[in-house]
């Protein structure tokens, strides 16, 4: 008799943790997605180093370098300083691609909101639009907004470039309340 109570007692535990697992996940659908989902990894590679910094001053030409090596390296805390540092000085980048690794180096990090203003500010209608509607999505995602992700997603889907990302799969993914 002694011996089978320790056994329901794990059995009982097994149980419920089953059970609180399975609910958190029914209950956190967004975070799996963007945790499946999100690379920081810009979906059309890097770009060459030295076209980055023709024409600017020494100090921004190396500094927008030492971002790029720390984000294709996947040390996004440097990176993002790097990119924070740079920025600071060109508030307006020669190019989207610096504020795209900008916000996918901070999302990486977990500064979401500070990803989500950098991604904003790529201008509509250019090379990386579509990447940046993606990366806001998997934010929106992340922080349990899926009426907002479904919009973002939306947006991927009409632009040139969505046939690049899974949004498809994304959208049957994600519950409707």
């Amino acid at each position: 008799m002694f011996k089978t109570i320790p056994i329901f007692l794990l059995l009982g535990f097994i149980a419920c943790s089953v059970l609180a697992i399975s609910s958190y996940r029914a209950e956190q659908p967004g975070v799996r997605l963007f945790t499946k989902y999100f690379s920081a990894v810009p979906m059309q590679g890097y770009s060459t180093q030295r076209s980055l910094a023709a024409g600017m001053k020494e100090a921004d030409a190396s500094i927008i370098r030492q971002a790029y090596v720390y984000h294709e390296a996947t040390n996004y805390d440097l990176a993002l300083v790097s990119f924070r540092a740079y920025l600071e000085s060109n508030p307006v980048p020669k190019s989207d691609e610096t504020l795209l690794l900008a916000g996918t180096a901070a999302v990486a990090a977990g500064e979401y909101a500070e990803g989500a203003e950098y991604l904003d500010q790529i201008e509509e209608g250019g090379e990386f639009t579509a990447e940046a509607w993606w990366y806001l999505a998997l934010i929106d995602l992340q922080q349990g907004d899926l009426a907002a992700a479904r919009g973002e997603l939306k947006r991927v889907t009409g632009s040139n470039y969505g046939q690049l990302f899974p949004v498809k799969e994304v959208l049957g993914k994600i519950p409707v309340r």
